[in-house]
């Protein structure tokens, strides 16, 4: 029977186990690596001008950020809004001055 039907050999199984990579947790180790840099840079160089530090160019999370940063956007698009309003009346109320004289 052997020689009708050779043994043909399983092929190896390939006994991998993958590590697991998360790209976002790199991500946030190199984002908070240059924060930190960047603040020692902000701190030394403070030292060194002897000045008060304006930390505005390190922006980090603090209580409340989320609720400020909304209600600076939606007071912005309440006037953006409100001067569009205003604007579309005067048109209309301009055009409608041209029609009545231009009937007249």
């Amino acid at each position: 029977m052997s020689v009708l039907f050779p043994k043909v050999n399983k092929p190896r199984e390939w006994d991998y186990r993958p590590i697991y990579y998360d790209a976002e947790k790199e991500a946030r180790k190199q984002k908070l690596a240059r924060l930190r840099a960047l603040r020692k840079d902000a701190e030394r160089d403070a030292e060194d001008s002897e000045q008060p530090t304006e930390k505005e160019h390190v922006t980090m999370l603090h209580r409340g950020s989320f609720r400020e940063a909304h209600e600076a956007q939606t007071k912005l698009r309440t006037n953006t809004e409100r001067t569009s309003k205003l604007s579309f009346w005067i048109v209309l109320l301009v055009l409608l001055f041209i029609t009545f004289y231009w009937l007249l």
